[in-house]
């Protein structure tokens, strides 16, 4: 996981359900900093099992990065500088994953956080897309589009008032809500395949679902690769620089990923000082369930908990998650041993 020192640190992961299962995922923390492939046709994976397939492009345009002194390491993507050109990169075995999931966990979810970049401008956009067996039909994605700075989301569906059936591109909140350059923030949606209605919640907490313009057009259909895709389109002279981290796709029973109410719980709970050299205050206006610290690797370190103070004297320096789960769900918060 990514280190955001914030104390409004973003949402990441909201579990409603012990059914919900893990498909993919990936923090990036134990690749090797630098270029995730070494053949850009797409014949060979690189680090992760990752191909990638970059007409035209070059091996560095995907990498793995520090992005600043307070964050770990992220996958970034550069785009094209002209257009249109259209670069992916993905695992193989999501379509696998799926086919082996618990019966009754129809609605396929995808998290994950989005840098927007230092570059202004530009057309084109960054997104995480997940593909039927066909990669011609997007069964949910989202992203960032670079010249409005706007979210996006991306899905299967006809348009009402032409019946024409395609992959359509949504802006999933009004056109003065906007994310600058060097900005972290966190996207999630869910596809249910029964109904193949798409819903996706902003970093904010609100949710979007093109039910009055649009029908759902993929319901039946099954999940078979995600892919991170950069996209310049026409009239592009820019090439934008977008990083992802902390990915997830589960399968779960449950399609509500995250509600304004659990959002602003996450921005009622603090976790100080930080940094911090011996203890750890958690403050929340709600009952704490359960706390567990992880380190940059992902696995479980050994601290005293008393009431809502956490020892960490023993630990060694360097960047931690702190695990809350509230209510019976999962908030991280980022800190810093000293």
């Amino acid at each position: 996981m990514k280190n955001f020192l914030s104390i409004n640190a973003f949402l990441l992961i909201l579990f409603q359900t012990l059914n919900a299962q893990t498909l993919e995922s990936d923090n990036f923390n134990t690749y090797t900093v630098g270029n995730v492939g070494t053949d850009i046709t797409a014949a060979t994976p690189g680090q992760g099992g990752f191909y990638t397939d970059f007409a035209g492009g070059s091996n560095s345009e995907a990498q793995i990065v520090n992005i600043d002194a307070s964050h770990g390491k992220s996958l970034q993507f550069t785009g094209s500088a002209g257009g249109p050109v259209t670069k992916y990169m993905w695992k193989n075995g999501l379509g696998t994953a799926w086919a082996g999931r618990t019966s009754g966990n129809d609605i396929l979810k995808l998290s994950f956080n989005l840098y927007t970049g230092s570059s202004t401008g530009g057309v084109g956009r960054g997104t995480v897309l997940i593909y039927d067996g066909t990669t011609h039909k997007t069964l949910l994605g989202a992203g960032y589009e670079y010249n409005t700075q706007r979210i996006v989301g991306i899905a299967y569906y006809t348009k009402i008032s032409s019946g024409v059936t395609g992959n359509y591109l949504f802006y999933l909140e009004p056109a003065t809500t906007t994310y600058p350059p060097n900005t972290w923030i966190t996207l999630s949606c869910t596809f249910n395949k029964t109904t193949g209605v798409v819903t996706w919640t902003t970093p904010g907490g609100s949710t979007y679902s093109p039910a009055s313009t649009h029908t759902p057009a993929a319901a039946g259909v099954d999940p078979f690769e995600m892919d991170f895709v950069s996209v310049a389109s026409s009239g592009n002279t820019v090439a934008n620089i977008t990083s992802f981290d902390d990915y997830m796709v589960t399968a779960t029973n449950v399609a509500t990923l995250g509600t304004k109410e659990a959002v602003a719980e996450e921005n009622r709970i603090s976790v100080y000082p930080n940094p911090a050299t011996d203890f750890l205050n958690i403050q929340s206006e709600a009952p704490i369930t359960q706390v567990e610290v992880t380190n940059m690797a992902g696995r479980k370190v050994q601290v005293q908990l008393d009431h809502n103070k956490i020892d960490i004297r023993n630990l060694t320096p360097g960047i931690y998650t702190v695990n809350i789960e509230i209510k019976g769900n999962k908030f991280s918060k980022k800190i810093i041993k000293k």
